[in-house]
């Protein structure tokens, strides 16, 4: 029976993909003459969540800046000490060509494509009748590598030969031969291993002394000039017989953070690397990405949409750092710190799209650094009920990375609730009931015990509310009973609540937090039959939207919590941004609506808002902070607008609710050919495809949980044809108010329709 529902998928996917590509969604070009790239561009990240850098048309990183970014290599959690703790640059590297005496800097033409599935970027520069050079480069999914082929054609029958170097230079950003500030670095020629390597010493974070490599080879005879802290290795290249000749660079990094062995990691990769050659470490990355890409899909009507979740998914793996998810390793996406308020975006996008293994790096990470969360509101250092408190910009040790003199951000308080959201989505997507008791419920719990003691007040008739704070930026400073904040501790408090039923722990402690949540509830601020986001607040502010996402504590029959919704879409628009400039949705809110407004049903703004961001993109499909040239470009590849933008396209495909799923419930009426396979709650996912508005296909595939799973479905009546349920399946089915509701038992594979 697998082997037939395997092949009806194929086959299904296929007709879907000849419907609505001509090319790969995941495949992203750019052309540009010369050196003047098309307006907007930037280069595209490649990054395996350690390795991190941008690559330019050349096939390289020139110095210069785009949208504020400057090509260079970044290395996840290698940070200078203490605050301000930035990110070590890791150097950068160019291509130099010379033939006939002659040295080619700006080709005549180029092309620059990003393979957004096998995560590698391909570079084809054109120098007019004499000459090409193709550049593929990849960061290896599994290693701190860095691989760079070079293939050299000659168009002329004068050319014969050619000289091609790369310039790799261990310096801070520019063109200066000057090491990172802080860093001691000694470089020299390997003969044993037959490379240039860079051994240094960092004054790393918390004052703490590390040590690395870096190892530069080809897998041809080079030269190697070495002037300071830069090298030039070069080759000669024969073109005489087949007019073309290739060479591939390696650049390998290693260091004491991951163990004092760094010297005997670096060349144990580099035995492998000469042991597989480039055709083995493209097939292993390639594989890697699969893996995770075999996780879900999503084949829209709309290529444009498409193409840019493509890209987006891509980010969120890319961005995945072995401890969590920052905005981005780079020094302009705050050196790679990790917000508890972002980190879940990503988060979210990431579990709902059926990575769990990745997202699970968020509520782990804010476990294992939870001792200091505790310390930090513990009585002279005696943690009793007083709860955790994270810092607004963690470091990987835990500790406050944000610069000083801090800001008025600095007292936000909702991120303890995005933090206890991604330790109870987890759970809920996983099922696993070990995880919680182990990781995500000491997180949540902690997280709940802070609002109660440092946040909730109480008035003399038993109303509580919340004390206070920063809620969202832009509404400003020491706000009292703020909106979004109060929906998220009520979110807390409730899941806190939901855990502690589960693993029958912390009985009076859960009846506290419930009767707090309810009084919450009652007080949450409102005019004019609508939730606002603090009383007497004149502006218009996204925050009015915190209880449908990032806190979906409201059932869709909540009138207030509608009204507010729609009144911000309808009146909004001035105010789409973070702060205060730009005059769009920026992508980031454009997620968030459609996350909010798909809880609704709504068929119409959701795809709406996501169209608009997907058609403000950048030219490889990367989202931005803010994205409207020329006058503003704020910090593109921004991960918060990638996470927040699957999850608006996931919620508009699926919904989970207890033991409900929601299929296509916000889908407009005028798609009629589309496809996915997401996750739902309980370890549970479901491939699905429409075919001319009508479901060819439903499967529902349990994970390693190996128990019956009870599901009701909920269907649009529109898109069930009777005839294409499997007649084996044992389920019952009823109509009521234009949907069909299908009851199932889940254990193995269920295909509910053929």
């Amino acid at each position: 029976m697998k082997y037939k529902i395997l092949i009806l998928t194929v086959l299904l996917l296929g007709a879907i993909n000849s419907q609505t590509q001509t090319k790969s969604s995941f495949v992203n070009t750019v052309k540009g003459i010369s050196d003047t790239p098309p307006e907007g561009y930037v280069p595209p990240l490649v990054s395996n969540g350690s390795l991190s850098m941008l690559i330019d048309y050349k096939g390289g990183q020139t110095q210069q800046k785009y949208a504020n970014l400057t090509p260079g290599i970044y290395w996840a959690g290698r940070k200078y000490g203490p605050v301000p703790d930035e990110l070590i640059p890791f150097g950068h590297f160019q291509q130099a060509l010379i033939v006939n005496g002659k040295e080619y800097k700006d080709p005549v033409s180029w092309e620059q494509t990003l393979d957004a599935e096998k995560a590698i970027v391909t570079c084809k520069n054109d120098y007019g009748n004499d000459l090409s050079v193709e550049t593929v480069i990849f960061t290896h999914m599994d290693h701190d590598l860095i691989v760079i082929k070079k293939k050299i054609t000659s168009k002329s029958s004068d050319i014969h030969a050619a000289e091609i170097a790369l310039k790799y230079q261990f310096t801070q950003p520019g063109d200066a031969n000057v090491l990172p500030r802080r860093v001691k670095s000694e470089c020299k020629f390997d003969e044993k291993s037959q490379s240039v390597r860079f051994q240094y010493e960092a004054d790393g974070h918390a004052l703490r002394l590390f040590k690395g490599v870096i190892s530069l080879f080809a897998d041809k005879q080079t030269e190697a000039y070495i002037d300071n802290q830069m090298v030039y290795m070069s080759a000669k290249m024969d073109l005489s017989k087949d007019k073309t000749a290739e060479i591939t660079y390696y650049l390998l990094f290693s260091d004491s953070m991951d163990g004092d062995d760094y010297l005997e990691r670096a060349n144990e990769l580099e035995s492998k690397i000469k042991q597989e050659g480039f055709a083995g470490l493209e097939k292993s990355h390639i594989e890697g990405w699969e893996e995770y890409h075999q996780e879900c899909f999503v084949h829209l009507p709309d290529a444009q949409m498409e193409r840019v979740y493509n890209t987006a998914q891509y980010h969120l793996r890319a961005n995945a750092t072995k401890w969590s998810f920052p905005v981005g390793i780079y020094p302009n996406h705050w050196h790679g710190r990790y917000f508890g308020w972002d980190e879940t975006f990503c988060f979210q996008a990431l579990a709902s799209s059926n990575h769990l293994s990745i997202s699970k790096r968020c509520p782990e990470f804010r476990f294992n650094v939870l001792p200091q969360a505790l310390s930090r509101v513990a009585h002279y250092g005696k943690p009793g009920l007083f709860g955790a408190r994270y810092p607004w910009e963690t470091l990987e040790d835990g500790l406050e990375g944000a610069p000083s003199p801090y800001g008025f951000w600095i007292d936000h308080v909702f991120h303890m609730s995005n933090i206890a959201v991604s330790a109870w989505l987890q759970y809920l997507y996983s099922g696993d009931l070990n995880y919680l008791k182990t990781i995500g419920y000491p997180v949540i719990m902690q997280c709940a015990r802070f609002f109660v003691t440092h946040m909730v007040y109480e008035n003399k008739d038993g109303t509580m509310y919340i004390g206070k704070c920063t809620d969202l930026e832009r509404i400003g400073p020491a706000v009292q009973n703020p909106f979004m904040t109060s929906c998220g501790a009520i979110y807390n408090l409730e899941a806190a609540a939901q855990a502690s039923i589960l693993l029958n722990e912390d009985e009076g402690e859960r009846a506290r937090w419930l009767h707090i949540a309810g009084k919450l509830r009652e007080s949450l601020p409102a005019e004019n039959n609508m939730y606002v986001p603090h009383l007497d607040y004149e502006e218009k502010s996204i925050a009015a939207l915190g209880g449908l996402f990032p806190y979906p504590i409201f059932d869709s029959d909540n009138e207030w919590q509608k009204n507010a919704a729609y009144d911000f879409v309808t009146n909004g628009k001035a105010f789409g941004n973070m702060y205060p400039k730009g005059v769009s949705i920026c992508p980031w809110y454009a997620g968030w609506i459609a996350a909010a407004l798909s809880l609704y049903g709504d068929k119409t703004e959701p795809v709406s808002v996501l169209t608009d961001a997907a058609n403000n993109s950048g030219l490889f499909g990367e989202l931005f902070e803010i994205n409207e040239p020329p006058e503003i470009l704020s910090v593109p590849w921004f991960s918060t607008a990638a996470g927040n933008y699957v999850y608006g396209v996931n919620q508009m495909l699926i919904q989970c609710k207890d033991d409900k799923i929601w299929i296509s419930p916000a889908i407009p009426n005028a798609w009629e050919d589309y496809a996915f396979k997401l996750a739902c709650f309980g370890d549970l996912t479901a491939t699905v495809y429409i075919k001319k508005g009508k479901i060819a296909n439903l499967l529902l595939s349990p994970g390693s949980s190996n128990k019956e799973i009870n599901r009701t479905l909920i269907i649009p009546e529109n898109l069930v044809d009777m005839r294409k349920l499997n007649k084996k399946t044992n389920v019952s089915i009823e109509t009521k108010d234009g949907m069909c509701l299908v009851r199932v038992k889940v254990k193995d594979q269920l295909q509910l329709f053929l």
